[in-house]
């Protein structure tokens, strides 16, 4: 039947559930082909579903429209208005908006209507289940708005807005869930055995530690504006680039003292967009460090195998993170590494010697390169970084939020330290630079804030 959009109201039940969204490609599309469904409307003329489709007739200019009329029970009209959107696109807050609602008629006894859709009986089917079939999500995309909803709000306008995904958003609320957890963890003060000292204690402070003591450094810490590894904020979490570059820097400096004239500094640094803008932080951090003493003696480029992937448009995806290799002096301890020859590897000739007149000498002859091998590049991909082996034996409490690999530690440390010797990690996380140390016979110190070892 046909009535008079003047008679027509909308339900405000809507609005709290719906957002009134690309109106303008409804429009178009209704002026070309028409309205192809009508409106539902109940028995006092407000509508149960169709409120963009009104929206757009209206500033198309019709005058009437066809409509469907339902007698609804006042107490289920929100009900009601769920069910007869059920294959409208929405976005994740309006998924959510639904649930609600269901789950209210839920708990009512009122959610189990064999009139407007089908219910299962399978006794193992959940509730959760239920009701994603109502409103038609699947049951897992529905559990994890529900979890990222609970812990993390504000990433449901990031989802919306097509910034991260549902399973990013999810990955990284249940990622800082389990740093929550591990804070609320009463560790031990520290841990000690004849290879092993680990100090749950901020590493700005290396009183345990006697002068030129260690021999090799390799850590990673907290980088910028990434995540939150403590409530309250912390290093990595302040308000500006140059305020982290600056503490970081100077929370490294006992590193130096620590250090002995041998020994070798790595520092793994991933770098940080704000608002579209790559900060450059890794060599602001690093130029600090020159100015402190440091002498740089390579920047290796690690490329993920597995980067995090990017919903950028207009740049490319991440996809390495600098190793810097810092000492105290020239004189420092290297164990030389050399990576296989190539089969394509070419005979090479040395440099032409001349004669007097500028006349090229016939009796120069060819060479091969060094059959053993060639020096390792500062450009470590897999090939370079999975022939690495170390086992983890070491159990770990919780999950840490930013782990290395353990492959980019192994070979630092075999280059620049011998058995026995002692390693420092003076942002442990879950001790990965440690249980390398275990199996290539280093001795170890480590200290993080958290524990993430538990009591082992």
């Amino acid at each position: 039947m046909k009535i008079s959009i003047d008679e027509i109201i909308p339900h405000p039940l809507n609005e709290e559930i719906y957002d009134l969204s690309n109106l303008e490609d409804l429009s178009k599309s209704i002026k070309e082909v028409g309205l192809l469904q009508p409106i539902i409307i109940n028995q006092h003329n407000q509508i149960i579903s169709g409120h963009r489709r009104f929206e757009c007739i209206k500033k198309i200019g019709w005058m009437e429209v066809d409509v469907e009329v339902r007698n609804v029970d006042e107490k289920e009209t929100d009900f009601y208005l769920v069910q007869f959107n059920k294959q409208r696109v929405k976005t994740s807050r309006e998924i959510l908006n639904e649930f609600d609602i269901i789950e209210k008629h839920y708990e009512n006894k009122q959610g189990m209507r064999t009139d407007l859709t089908s219910v299962r009986t399978n006794k193992s089917y959940s509730k959760r289940d239920e009701i994603s079939s109502q409103i038609g999500v699947s049951s897992s995309s529905l559990g994890k708005l529900l979890f990222i909803r609970k812990h993390r709000k504000d990433y449901i306008d990031l989802i919306d807005k097509q910034i991260i995904t549902i399973h990013q958003a999810y990955t990284q609320t249940n990622r800082e869930v389990k740093v929550q957890k591990s804070i609320s963890h009463k560790p031990k003060s520290e841990l000690k055995n004849d290879d092993w000292r680990v100090y749950f204690k901020s590493s700005d402070d290396l009183s345990e530690l006697e002068n030129d003591e260690v021999q090799t450094i390799y850590t990673s810490p907290p980088y910028y504006n990434k995540r939150t590894y403590l409530e309250g904020g912390g290093l990595g979490n302040e308000p500006k680039p140059y305020q982290y570059v600056e503490n970081l820097s100077n929370h490294l400096k006992e590193c130096y003292r620590v250090l002995n004239r041998k020994g070798s500094f790595f520092l793994n640094l991933g770098d940080t967009y704000l608002n579209g803008d790559l900060q450059n932080i890794p060599h602001q951090v690093v130029m600090k460090l020159q100015a402190q003493g440091w002498i740089l003696r390579n920047t290796i480029i690690w490329t993920k195998t597995n980067p995090k992937p990017s919903s950028s448009k207009s740049n490319l995806t991440p996809s390495y993170e600098f190793i810097f290799h810092l000492v105290k002096s020239k004189d420092y301890l290297y164990n030389q590494t050399l990576t296989e020859l190539s089969n394509k590897a070419k005979i090479s000739l040395p440099p032409r010697h001349r004669k007097a007149g500028k006349i090229t000498s016939k009796s120069v002859s060819p060479y091969f390169p060094n059959t053993k091998g060639k020096n390792m590049g500062d450009y470590w991909n897999e090939e370079i970084v999975r022939t690495a082996v170390a086992n983890q034996k070491l159990e770990i409490h919780g999950e840490h939020p930013g782990p290395f690999p353990k492959e980019i530690v192994i070979l630092p440390i075999l280059q620049t330290s011998n058995e026995g010797d002692l390693v420092l990690d003076p942002f442990m996380g879950s001790a990965t630079a440690g249980r390398v140390c275990d199996e290539l016979n280093r001795r170890f110190v480590g200290y993080d804030l958290q524990n993430f070892l538990g009591n082992s």
